[in-house]
């Protein structure tokens, strides 16, 4: 039987190239017997991270190294697409990114990937924002990936809670702490901590981690300056400041690129057309500054309560009902006409 010769590499477009690539690199943490296996738990990820090693039983090394091969072999027979804000990808379909020098994983991975850690002991305290880590490397000790999982010290390290295993005639207590670890591996950092690209099979798998996609981030800000900058806005620095580092605010930027996208939309939410709009609508809570004068000003307020209202105003949240003209705040909405 013939077999089928693999495109020309110049037929392949660069997102095309990349996936390949990727792909290569995913089969690679597939061969379980040629491989090495180390655990890490990682404390305090975003801010002052430290790994430690987790020494491993054998029989608990090959396991572990079976699971990664699994998880690598679902992304690799996947369809591989770039990381989009836009884009919420299918059970058929895995995310990649470039990581960046100044991200957290980039920070993080640099570390893990030292030639060495102190060791894990029982005295060791884990904060909310820890992780466990499966580091491979090759017979060469060459670094090939690395399969990232959040945990929390509550749910991993069960240590308020009495174990006890059935023996075959009864239960017995258990007594030393049990690691709970979860089989979804869903996040994998393939190449070395110069030049590595994440592979994951979610965005909110990254975001729980490490925050803010690079893709999101720099979405949210070019959204900002096309729309919310370019309004006259009292504390409008602290607005900006909050989009910059606020997850679900960069995520409503996103919604309100959506519909900057569609004809018309931006010309309806200029800065007199929105002050037009309050003052016809005074249960809004979006207080105007000088509404009357010859230049009004949107207020920002940081509190809990308002710091969303005018994200809200530029996402078309504030609806009114033909059927009994009462004014409605909504998030959802499916457009009908």
């Amino acid at each position: 039987m013939t077999e089928t010769a693999p495109p020309p590499t110049e037929d392949l477009t660069d997102d095309d190239a990349t996936a390949d690539e990727l792909r290569r690199g995913l089969i690679g943490l597939t061969p379980t017997l040629l491989l090495r296996l180390t655990m890490l738990m990682v404390t305090e990820a975003l801010t002052d991270p430290v790994a430690y090693e987790v020494p491993l039983s054998g029989e608990l090394a090959a396991e572990l190294l079976a699971q990664c091969a699994e998880s690598a072999a679902a992304a690799a027979n996947a369809e591989l697409r770039p990381a989009d804000p836009g884009l919420s990808p299918s059970a058929q379909q895995w995310l990649h990114s470039a990581v960046l020098p100044d991200s957290p994983l980039a920070a993080v991975d640099a570390l893990v990937t030292r030639p060495s850690h102190p060791q894990y002991d029982r005295s060791v305290e884990f904060g909310r924002k820890s992780l466990l880590v499966l580091r491979i490397r090759d017979a060469d000790g060459r670094d090939l990936g690395r399969l990232y999982q959040a945990f929390s010290p509550e749910k991993a390290l069960q240590r308020r809670k009495v174990w006890a295993l059935w023996s075959g005639e009864q239960f017995v207590r258990l007594t030393e702490e049990p690691l709970v670890i979860d089989r979804g591996l869903r996040l994998i950092v393939l190449g070395d901590a110069v030049t590595s690209t994440v592979v994951m099979q979610s965005p909110t798998t990254y975001q729980s981690m490490f925050g803010a996609l690079p893709e999101l981030r720099k979405s949210a800000e070019k959204t900002y300056r096309a729309s919310i900058g370019k309004l006259d806005i009292v504390d409008g620095d602290k607005l900006a400041a909050a989009c910059q580092t606020d997850l679900n605010m960069m995520r409503k930027l996103v919604s309100i690129q959506a519909k900057l996208d569609r004809p018309g939309y931006a010309d309806a939410v200029t800065m007199p057309a929105l002050v037009t709009f309050l003052k016809a609508h005074p249960k809004i809570d979006v207080p105007v500054q000088d509404a009357d004068g010859p230049h009004p000003r949107l207020v920002f307020s940081s509190d809990a309560q308002h710091r969303w209202a005018i994200l809200k105003l530029l996402d078309d949240d504030f609806l009114r009902s033909e059927l009994t003209d009462i004014t409605y705040e909504a998030n959802s909405k499916t457009q009908l006409s």
